[in-house]
């Protein structure tokens, strides 16, 4: 079976998960978890290589074309030109298609990602031009392939992206933006962590825009999900999502107050929720209140675990902890310029 090399992005922190969704969908070999980072290398059978727009854990995905090693110093700038220029290249890139380099760069170096980005663009137009006797066009906005060039440290990734400059995490079904949402990938992260299996009752007290709903409703076919906010122009916000998603009969929603969860809900099985953050919203007194109320009246009715994605961490511990509950998930994770925790607790048995 043919295989192909294939770079996949995602949010740092949960490179693991991505690798298992990556190697459980599309029968793909992990080579490397660059953990931290936000990269996973996997060899993918060519045939499953259309099935990478179903995965729900990743941004990005490019096809590997070469890779190499570069230093630190400016002078080596010119080491980067070789593994760019490669011959697959112009399998992909012709006189007749527009291209455009997408540089990233992570380490300490004396150069920067648009130092890449010239060297790169300036390498691709020479390779094409002695292929072809003729310069490929370059088209920075509307390009019809983009190379991505990584250069993590040492090492250098040279990619064709898959999607162009579409990023699989923004799903087309955001049209209320929550002030404060959550990524995609990052709900589907905490529903995996959170232990929830189909058939579950899935709530999230504190839904915004309806992102970890949804990605349930996506995940489980039997689950009965909840979406619940004491706002109620983010419930109708979450409303218009979930219809955009053609997933809104499958979610029940609710204006409540999760500080009074009791008094809406019975029970749930699961509990995967975005909360507020004190340092967003400039008052982490008011907020740590918010959480202890919350979680008291969390913990009387979920069964199973309860899954939050916070900067409160140690107040989140402290308060299922005396509940009598054990964290059996704590991860940092990027959202935005944040770096928050995924706590996981559940009952002890």
């Amino acid at each position: 079976m043919s295989m192909v090399e294939v770079i996949f992005t995602t949010n740092p922190g949960i490179e693991d998960i991505a690798a298992d969704e990556i190697s459980a969908k599309l029968g793909a070999r992990i080579i490397d978890i660059r953990k931290g980072l936000g990269r996973v290398v996997a060899t993918v059978p060519r045939d499953s290589i259309e099935l990478i727009e179903t995965l729900r854990s990743i941004h990005r995905a490019r096809i590997l074309v070469s890779r190499g090693k570069v230093c630190a110093e400016q002078q080596c700038l010119n080491g980067l030109k070789k593994v760019v220029t490669h011959p697959d290249l112009t399998k992909y890139i012709t006189p007749l298609t527009s291209f455009a380099i997408r540089a990233e760069r992570s380490g300490l170096h004396e150069y920067t990602s648009l130092d890449i980005a010239r060297v790169a663009g300036d390498a691709v137009i020479e390779l094409v031009s002695k292929a072809f006797s003729e310069r490929p066009p370059v088209d920075l906005d509307y390009p019809s392939i983009i190379v991505a060039v990584d250069v993590i440290n040492e090492d250098v990734l040279v990619s064709i992206e898959l999607g162009g400059d579409l990023s699989w995490h923004r799903r087309g079904y955001r049209i209320y933006d929550h002030p404060a949402a959550l990524k995609p990938t990052l709900a589907y992260a905490m529903l995996v962590l959170s232990g929830a299996r189909d058939g579950d009752v899935i709530l999230d007290p504190m839904c915004g825009g309806g992102t970890v709903a949804i990605e349930a409703a996506y995940l489980f076919e039997d689950s009965e999900i909840i979406c619940m906010d004491k706002n109620p122009r983010h419930i109708r916000g979450a409303k218009l999502n979930a219809k955009a998603a053609q997933v809104y009969q499958r979610i029940r929603f609710i204006v409540g107050d999760a500080r009074k969860l009791s008094s809406y809900i019975d029970e749930a099985d699961v509990v995967v929720s975005n909360p507020p953050y004190g340092i967003r919203l400039g008052s982490p007194h008011e907020v740590r209140r918010v959480y202890r109320d919350f979680l008291q009246e969390a913990v009387s009715v979920v069964r199973k675990s309860i899954a939050l994605i916070t900067t409160e961490h140690i107040v989140v511990k402290e308060v299922v902890s005396k509940n009598r509950w054990r964290i059996v998930e704590d991860r940092i994770v990027s959202h935005g310029n944040l770096h928050p925790h995924i706590i996981v607790a559940s009952p002890q048995q």
